[in-house]
Order: C-alpha cells, then sequence, then structure tokens
C-alpha cells in the first residue's frame, strides 16, 4: 500500500486543503446543536423572540459556512482521487508494455485488465478517504465527546458502553469477510478470461455447438464471485442496522435518565438534554465512517498488493543507452539455444547460422520447428539461453533493444492491426514518410487496387484488430508499414500465407525490387516462398538441419523433400 501512496504526492497541497475544507464543515456541523441548545434553554423558555432570531441567523451562517466548506473539499478530493486513478492506470499501462513475454503469460490478459479498471477503482477509495473522508472521524469522535461531556458527564458517558461493542463487532466482520473478497478478485479475473476466450472464439464455439460448455463455464466463475460478494455486502450491510438500533438504545437511555435527572432551572436542562442526543448521533456518524474504513481497507489492501504485483515485475526495460549504429546487415547464431521459462524441453538447440549483408534468405520447416522463435530471438524479445547472437559482430546482448529495433523492419507471424485509418496504420513504420513513400509501400504490398475502391482512400477507418478487413489485407498492411520504414534488415515471420499465390509473387517481385542490396529474412512454411532465397535454412525440432540453395536442398534434405512433395503434390527431382 506504500508504494501506491507515493502517487499522492503530487496532491499534497490538494489534500491538506480539502482536510481543512471537511474539518471546518464538520465543526459547523458540531456547532449547530450548541446554538438549538441555547435556542431552547433562553430562547423558548424565556420567550426572548430576538435572540431566538440571532440564533437563527447565526445558524444559517454556519450552515452556509458547512455547505460551502463541504462544496470546496469534495470538489478538491474529487480531483485528487480523479488524478490519482489517472495516474495509477497510466502506470500499469507504461509497466505492461515493457513486461517480458513470460510475464504477460503468468499475469495474464484479464488479470492486467482487472488490475487496472476495478483494482484502481478499490484503491481510489483509500485516496478518497485521505484526501477529506478520513478527518471527519476524529474530529465527529472527539468533538462529540467533548462537547458532550461539556454539557453533561453522566449523560455522555452512556456511549462509551457501546462504543467498544460496535468495533468489536465490525473487527469480527472484517476478519471474515477479508479472503471472500480476496476470492471474489480472483473469480473476477477467471470471468474476464473466460469472456475474451469465448468472444474471441464464438465462431469456434458455434461451429462445434459447445454454448452450453462455455455457458457452464462462465456460470461457474460468476456464481462463485458474486457469492462471495454478496456474502461480504450482506456482512457489511450488518453493521448499519447494528449501528442504528445501538444509537437508538443509546438516545433511549439518554432520554430516560436524563428525564429523571431534569430540573427547573438545573444541569442537565432540556436544551442540554437535546444538544447531547445530537452529539451522540453525530459520534455515532464518527464510528460508523470508522468501521466502514475497517471493513474496506483489507479489501483495498488486496487490490494494492494485487496493483503491485504488476508495477513491480521485472519488465524488459532497456538497461542500455541507445546505440548511434547503422547495421550492414550481417547476423551470425553462435551455437544458440533457447529454452522457455518452464518448459522441459529446449525450443532452440545449438543453432549455428551465418546471413551475409544483402543476402536474401528463408528459414522453413514444420509447426514447432523453433522458426518465430528465431524471430524473437533476433528482435530482442528474449535474449538466448545459450550462445550468442550478432549483428555486425555486436551481440544483441549488448545491443539496446532501441538500437536493435530501429536496424530491423518486421511483420511478425500474428499481424497487429489497430483501431484507425489505412494511413494511421502504415504511417506507424515511419511517421515522417511523405505522401509519395505511403503510395509506393501500398503499391509494393498489393494494396493499391483496394485502396482505390475505397470512398474515404487511406483515410478510410479500420476497427479495432482489422475486424473489417480480410486475412490477406491483413498481411498486406503489415507489410507496408514494414516497407515503409527504411532499415538494412527486414524480417518477415510467416508474413505471406493468407495470400494468393499470384498476390505473393507480384508483392514478391516488387519488394525485391525495392529492398535489393538489403538483407530480406523470410520465414515460411511455403516451399513457394523460400525456393528463390540466396539460402535456405532448414528447421526441424528446434535444429538446424542443412542449409543451401533449393536444388542443394532437394537433392540431400529429406525434410525439405518431404515438404517439398507435400506442397507440390509430386517427388524431388
Amino acid at each position: 500500500m506504500k508504494n501506491i501512496f507515493t502517487y499522492l504526492k503530487p496532491y499534497r497541497s490538494k489534500i491538506f486543503w480539502a482536510i481543512v475544507l471537511v474539518a471546518v464543515s464538520t465543526v459547523c456541523n458540531l456547532l449547530l446543536p450548541t446554538l438549538m441548545s441555547e435556542i431552547i434553554d433562553r430562547g423558548v423558555y424565556g420567550k426572548d423572540m430576538p435572540y431566538i432570531l440571532k440564533c437563527c441567523g447565526i445558524m444559517l451562517l454556519v450552515a452556509l459556512v458547512g455547505l460551502g466548506s463541504i462544496l470546496g473539499g469534495t470538489r478538491l478530493s474529487t480531483i485528487v482521487v480523479a488524478r490519482f486513478s489517472q495516474d495509477l492506470r497510466s502506470s500499469i499501462f507504461r509497466k505492461v508494455n515493457t513486461l517480458s513475454f513470460e510475464e504477460f503469460s503468468a499475469l495474464g490478459t484479464a488479470a492486467l485488465v482487472t488490475r487496472s479498471t476495478h483494482d484502481v477503482g478499490t484503491v481510489s477509495w483509500v485516496a478518497s478517504m485521505l484526501a477529506g473522508t478520513i478527518i471527519t472521524i476524529p474530529v465527529l469522535f472527539i468533538g462529540g465527546v467533548v462537547l458532550s461531556f461539556m454539557k453533561d458527564v453522566t449523560l455522555s458517558l452512556i456511549v462509551f458502553a457501546v462504543i467498544p461493542v460496535l468495533f468489536l463487532i465490525v473487527i469480527l466482520i472484517g476478519n471474515k469477510i477479508t479472503p471472500l473478497w480476496e476470492i471474489s478478485d480472483q473469480y473476477t479475473d477467471r470471468q474476464n478470461d473466460i469472456m475474451r476466450e469465448r468472444l474471441r472464439g464464438i465462431r469456434v464455439i458455434r461451429a462445434f455447438r459447445s454454448e452450453d460448455k462455455e455457458h457452464a463455464r462462465i456460470s461457474e466463475a460468476t456464481h462463485v464471485m458474486a457469492d462471495n460478494i454478496i456474502k461480504c455486502n450482506t456482512s457489511m450491510g450488518m453493521i448499519s442496522p447494528i449501528a442504528t438500533f445501538m444509537l437508538n438504545v443509546v438516545v433511549l437511555l439518554i432520554v430516560y435518565v436524563g428525564a429523571g435527572r431534569l430540573t427547573p432551572g438545573g444541569s442537565p436542562s432540556a436544551g442540554d438534554i437535546f444538544a447531547i442526543i445530537q452529539y451522540v448521533t453525530l459520534t455515532m456518524s464518527g464510528v460508523m465512517t470508522a468501521a466502514f474504513s475497517i471493513i474496506m481497507y483489507p479489501h483495498a489492501r488486496i487490490a494494492a498488493r494485487r496493483i503491485n504485483q504488476a508495477l513491480k515485475a521485472k519488465g524488459m526495460a532497456d538497461q542500455i543507452a541507445e546505440q548511434d549504429l547503422s547495421f550492414q546487415g550481417e547476423i551470425v547464431f553462435d551455437h544458440v539455444s533457447f529454452c522457455y521459462e518452464g518448459a522441459t524441453e529446449k525450443a532452440i538447440d545449438d543453432v549455428n547460422l551465418t546471413i551475409h549483408p544483402g543476402q536474401k534468405i528463408s528459414i522453413i520447416g514444420g509447426t514447432g520447428s523453433g522458426k518465430s522463435t528465431l524471430t524473437a530471438l533476433m528482435m530482442g524479445f528474449h535474449d538466448p539461453t545459450e550462445g550468442k547472437i550478432l549483428f555486425d559482430g555486436h551481440a544483441t546482448t549488448d545491443l539496446s533493444k532501441k538500437t536493435l529495433r530501429r536496424n530491423i523492419s518486421c511483420v511478425l507471424q500474428k499481424c497487429a492491426i489497430y483501431s484507425g485509418t489505412i494511413r494511421e496504420n502504415i504511417m506507424m513504420g515511419n511517421p515522417a514518410a511523405s505522401k509519395q513513400q505511403l503510395d509506393e509501400a501500398a503499391q509494393i504490398a498489393q494494396l493499391s487496387n483496394y485502396i482505390s475502391t475505397l470512398p474515404e482512400g487511406y483515410d478510410h477507418e479500420i476497427k479495432q484488430s482489422g475486424k473489417n478487413l480480410s486475412g490477406g489485407q491483413k498481411q498486406r498492411l503489415a507489410i507496408a508499414r514494414a516497407i515503409i520504414k527504411d532499415a538494412p534488415i527486414y524480417l518477415f515471420d510467416d508474413s505471406f500465407s493468407a495470400l494468393d499465390f499470384l498476390t505473393e509473387a507480384n508483392l514478391r517481385n516488387a519488394l525485391n525490387k525495392k529492398i535489393r542490396g538489403k538483407t530480406q529474412i523470410v520465414i515460411t512454411q511455403r516451399i513457394t516462398s523460400a525456393m528463390s532465397s540466396d539460402c535456405i535454412f532448414v528447421m526441424d525440432k528446434g535444429r538446424l538441419l542443412d542449409a543451401g540453395k533449393h536444388e542443394e536442398l532437394l537433392r540431400r534434405c529429406k525434410v525439405y523433400q518431404e515438404i517439398y512433395a507435400s506442397q507440390t503434390g509430386g517427388a524431388a527431382r
């Protein structure tokens, strides 16, 4: 929780004035019963109308001061809470963008969404308390007790018989509901996770008629979450009626005892009894606020712990300053091995390969052969478990991630298309690109014909994740984004799989002319995408089996022969 409080430091002055204003408002509330007592004792009994009017005027002034103070304090408190939540969510968002793939998988998308929404909302309650509400607890309690004692000690002592009992009940309820909040938060994550899966795979679910199974999964998570929240809210809801009952009992005892001690012109007077009842009510209000704070604090602490779990993740923050290096395009894998965290087998095992500057190479292999892992290693998403990857003689572990990625333009296996226009998606690769460069990238990526059919052209709006685009259009848009970036190395990870053969051939011909002389790496399962390369590396089960040109591999590499035969329908010649 201490780490979360640091986000309140920039708003210390606003918090201070919010506390002051709320305290002034609370003091005004405490003054009103005293004035009312004076009206009863001196004005009503003395039939002194001018004094009554005078006291009523003072009460109106005090009420107006209290109203202005509470409005000002609430406004400042609301500003603090809103900005605190904004800063905390921004920090979570920035941290999530630095998480390693292992950390991201361990936390999960659903849990990260919950942390930046539900958990931040819970923690913001603490900020709201600190920014004003919490000051009402000591002011009401201490002020109410002191003022009631000034009126009559005996009657005021009655309330002390009830307050310890109420606090004991609150502590017992708090201990009971703390684990329930933790379980409900866990199942909120689970519910979000199942919902995301359902929305993402709705077509598959319907195709295999698995609606009942999915309904059962979401129903279980929802019911567990709801049952725990209901139990928590029911337990918390008991505090208010119990406190109200105890308050009524206290008021009844004060009236009963006070009536027995009431004497004309003596102490306590009728006004004193009335004032003490009001002070007891205000004191109990402070006790109630404290009770709900005690109840809610464990929930806020759980939320803070979950947020800190994300904020304290190690992440992939660049520890090396960006270097002013421009690669020539040479890439060397020197006995590179890599094993994913928790895996028992290596995804890449002792790979040795050399890619010369300006070479056009392909890496081919079946599913699970380690091709995409090579991409992740080259992009610096992971560091090798063993061995080194060298760019122009510089190991990736010695290079800044910014330096590495500035020199590589890539299209990853899963196309990332964002909501916005076609222009914005393409120019993400080079925000400073000219209109001519934009047109050239679209032309090479075979997008020009599609764009020309759109009334808005490049300003055509794309939905989130490219939901209004076909698979081939998504790939071509991602390829255009890579082409518009000027880099010495271009990497395409299974980026032509959704294109028909004619479109791919036209795109590859235009692409080869555009980036001639630059290193081009194509990771593919298609034999037609690889056969024209200067060198083809064949991967199988994480190992590099062979390397050479198409004709050479057809003669000597069994795995390559099998891939060729399965895709062309004929034996290797």
